[in-house]
């Protein structure tokens, strides 16, 4: 999966039409694991979403005057989910941001501390229940994978699934009740059979509490 991400990214930004693309997040501060996704920060920019099998407009994710826009995409039949974040050109570059095409001096404050002091942009329209869930099963699993119980059982449970139950379990059971397009089911459905193999049955089938 790192490997994927790190090939999309190089080819993605290329691409891009900005005053400047920024790395955020864990991959800029360098605390990113196998199962980090991507943040990019796009200074007077549009993303790329063209090839995107689902997206997320939540402006209150980002700066006022911005947005965010979350969006997923198949690699090697594999989700890669990748936080856009709509960067107007006079507002402060979070500190931990690493230039990836432009030019531009990081500040001194994160991105979320960042986004506190410029301003968040307003609540957008609630997401399509469908479309939320299909975006949040790759971060629960993610969750469980990286041992985080509490965070993945939080998800899980606001998509829906039995309080208690075994938290790996419950995600295909979340996935299975959904009416969506078989396609990006089945790209999830790997994400999640990864998982599994990946941490074992112990993890997998563990619950929150």
């Amino acid at each position: 999966m790192a490997a994927n991400r790190d090939r999309w990214l190089a080819a993605i930004v290329p691409r891009i039409t900005a005053e400047a693309v920024w790395l955020v997040g864990s991959l800029a501060d360098g605390t990113a694991d196998r199962w980090s996704d991507i943040d990019l920060l796009l200074v007077a920019g549009e993303p790329l979403i063209g090839d995107a099998v689902l997206t997320l407009d939540v402006p209150s994710n980002g700066p006022a005057g911005g947005g965010y826009l979350g969006a997923m995409y198949v690699v090697d039949d594999l989700p890669l989910w990748v936080d856009w974040y709509l960067w107007p050109a006079a507002a402060p570059i979070p500190g931990e941001a690493r230039l990836l095409a432009g030019i531009g001096t990081p500040g001194a404050l994160d991105l979320s501390a960042t986004l506190d002091h410029v301003g968040r942009g307003a609540p957008g329209r609630p997401a399509d229940l469908t479309t939320f869930a299909l975006a949040m099963l790759p971060l629960a699993a993610k969750n469980l994978a990286r041992g985080n119980l509490s965070a993945a059982g939080t998800l899980a449970a606001l998509l829906g699934a039995t309080p208690g139950s075994p938290l790996g379990p419950a995600l295909y059971d979340v996935l299975g009740r959904l009416d969506a397009d078989p396609s990006t089911v089945a790209v999830i459905r790997r994400h999640l059979n990864l998982v599994e193999e990946t941490i074992g049955a112990a993890r997998w089938t563990a619950t929150n509490g």
